[in-house]
Formats: C-alpha cells, structure tokens, sequence
C-alpha cells in the first residue's frame, strides 16, 4: 500500500515561499535548500526499503525537476539519473518530447522528481515513460516540494508513494495555489524577477 511522506521543514523556508514575493535569486537558494531535505529525506525512505546496495534510478522531470537537481544529486550519488522532458499540450494532455536512456532494465526502486503536483498527470505520465522504454521498478516514489490533495490521493491510488513538504494544497484548474508564485523553474533559472514577471505577464 502506497503511503504518504510529510518531510520537515524546520527553518520555515516553503512558508517564505509560499506566501512572500521573493526575488529569483532568493527563490532559487530557497528551492535548492528544499532539495537537499527532500533528496534527504528520499534516500533514506528508499535505503531503509530497498537496501544500501540496491539499483536505484532518479527520474528528473524538467522543467520543475531540475530546480531540485542539487539535493538529489547529493542524496543519490550513486543511483542512476534519467531527465525527462516533459510538456502539456494544448489539449491537456501530458507529453514527453524526450528520455535520457536509464543505465538498467531493472531497479529496486524510482524516484520520480518534481517541484510541484498539481493533478499528479505529469508523474504518472513519467513512470509510464519508463515502462515503455522497458525499465522496470519495483516500487515508486514521488518527490515533490508540494503537491495539491487530489494529486497525493491520484499518486497514492495508482500505488506511487508521495514525499514532500506540504501534500494537502489547493487546486484551481490545473494549477496548485499558490504554485510557488508566478514564476516556474525556466523562469527562475533565467533571472527573471517575480516583479517583471508579474508585470510583463
């Protein structure tokens, strides 16, 4: 049974973030701080499952994965890494434009990573990239900063568990509220200020 992860946030940073206007650059230290507790955090979930030695994959789903490189990276030194470009189309409809090829066919364990789950589609929609590349897991594992209700439940009943900071927030269409501001991880990575962002928008 697929269980749910509430990971720590002692110094109150996904709160910042949550609720202030903050600037790029403070935004993206204050994410990458969050990736190390939730890398941490994942690692030691899947180590304490599957074993110190067994075959872990770190699936990246860009773009919102790759503001959590950082602390999986770290977390995970030596698992398997596999980015995935993912998009939603004009229709709704989640595609992967491309896959870097996992090492293996098989692992112990998946770590699916994403800054946010709004209806849980992208993350299912990355697991079942992997099947059809013919990678194989036994278990999956969401990371996430945060994740809508609908989401955690969707994850949790397809048999995925789910880790993050907050799991319980809302949702408006397909977009969590408040989805960490007005920027996604293109934007912060590029420097765009959360004003000009808000004002050119």
């Amino acid at each position: 049974m697929a269980r749910r992860h509430r990971v720590a946030d002692p110094g109150g940073v996904y709160r910042t973030l949550r609720t202030t206007s903050v600037p790029s650059d403070q935004a993206r230290r204050d994410v990458f701080h969050l990736s190390h507790l939730l890398g941490a955090a994942a690692r030691d979930r899947v180590r304490a499952a599957a074993g110190e030695e067994a075959a872990v994959l770190c699936v990246v789903v860009l773009r919102g994965g790759l503001l959590l490189y950082p602390g999986f990276g770290q977390a995970f030194a030596e698992a398997d890494f596999s980015l995935l470009g993912m998009r939603r189309r004009d229709d709704g409809v989640v595609a992967c434009d491309y896959m870097t090829t996992p090492h293996r066919d098989t692992y112990a364990a998946a770590v699916l990573i994403d800054c946010v789950a709004a209806t849980g589609r992208t993350l299912l929609t990355a697991r079942d990239m992997l099947a059809k590349s013919q990678v194989t897991a036994a278990a999956f594992l969401a990371a996430v900063v945060c994740s809508s209700a609908q989401a955690t439940r969707t994850l949790l009943g397809e048999g995925v568990d789910v880790l993050g900071i907050s799991l319980d927030e809302e949702l408006a269409g397909d977009v969590v509220v408040p989805d960490l501001g007005a920027m996604d991880a293109g934007d912060l990575f590029s420097g765009l200020s959360r004003f000009h962002n808000a004002v050119a928008g």
